[in-house]
């Protein structure tokens, strides 16, 4: 789906290509309603405004094809991420997508005047804004876009609809899991599995002297961490988490996953932990996402990170 003839990252590209070349053979999904209107971002700039039940999109960006998509693929990630975890969501979210970099840099910094610094190190992407649960992106070419959408769109739905935080590691991991997707019918079916963007970088990592990040330290970092960082250490922090959450997903983990992620955004999550700290000796100095994967998963931490760095060697191979 990408306008270029080659796109070196997630590779459901082909996939995607051949299912619009054939979409319009199959029979349609159910139109997304859409209202359109012009939208006037400062003076001498020209956007769309597209509203669906759920999201209010504000674009520069003019690719139509990429706007023709944007409303079925954002609503059905909704659908997906509630099948996830479910959680109210009526109220519509706001997503900014601009047509280059320069124009989301300095709406960014005047935006999120506090946390541009952090934003503005990204260097391909997007990023949700936890204050006003926001989302802000720019093009970067229809398929890498609508993966950076997916992915920020899980974080937006948490901020928006869940009481309590999501803890970095996990917070992180779960939205990796929508990056990677083929089309059916012009809606993303999501394979987490499938991410060679991830997968390359696990290979960095695993590779790489002192590349991987060892699991206690990667159950205390948050992405602004990583962001700020160059090179390996911001691609390899996601890549462990998308492999992480994999790992948990798939291994003997598997049971004491479903259970955290039921507990996601829930009083029974903040009590739980408080009571680990409180009948753990040294746990009041240990990161809430180390204290959540002690709880609900184990206190084993280097029996896990052996046992994860072992599935992320299969998961490259």
């Amino acid at each position: 789906m990408n306008r270029s003839p080659y796109h070196r990252g997630i590779n459901f590209l082909p996939n995607t290509l051949i299912l619009l070349a054939v979409a319009g053979c199959a029979v349609a999904p159910k139109p997304v309603p859409i209202e359109r209107t012009e939208w006037q971002p400062a003076p001498g700039f020209q956007g769309t405004r597209l509203q669906t039940p759920h999201y209010d999109l504000r674009l520069t960006a003019r690719d139509p094809v990429l706007q023709a998509y944007l409303p079925g693929f954002l609503e059905t990630a909704l659908d997906a991420y509630r099948q996830l975890v479910p959680g109210p969501g009526d109220q519509r979210m706001e997503i900014y997508l601009f047509e280059t970099r320069a124009e989301w840099a300095r709406f960014t910094r005047r935006f999120a005047p506090t946390d541009a610094h952090t934003y503005l190190h990204i260097q391909e992407g997007a990023y949700m804004d936890q204050r006003t649960a926001t989302t802000v992106a720019y093009d970067l070419g229809r398929d890498r876009t609508l993966a950076l959408l997916a992915h920020e769109g899980l974080h937006q739905y948490f901020a928006a609809c869940l009481p309590e935080p999501v803890v970095p590691w996990l917070n992180e991991g779960l939205a990796t899991q929508f990056e990677a997707f083929t089309l059916r019918q012009g809606r993303p079916v999501f394979t987490p599995r499938h991410n060679l963007f991830r997968r390359n970088n696990l290979r960095e990592a695993l590779d790489g002297q002192g590349s991987w990040i060892p699991l206690s330290q990667l159950l205390s970092m948050h992405a602004g961490q990583a962001v700020v960082q160059t090179g390996q250490i911001a691609r390899g922090y996601y890549a462990q988490v998308w492999a992480l959450v994999l790992f948990l997903r798939e291994g003997p983990y598997a049971r004491d996953f479903q259970h955290l992620v039921r507990d996601l955004g829930t009083d029974r999550m903040r009590l739980a932990t408080r009571a680990y700290r409180a009948a753990h000796a040294g746990a009041a100095t240990l990161s809430e996402g180390e204290v959540v994967f002690r709880h609900y998963i184990t206190d084993q931490i280097d029996e896990a990170d052996h046992a994860c760095r072992e599935f992320a060697h299969r998961l490259v191979r």
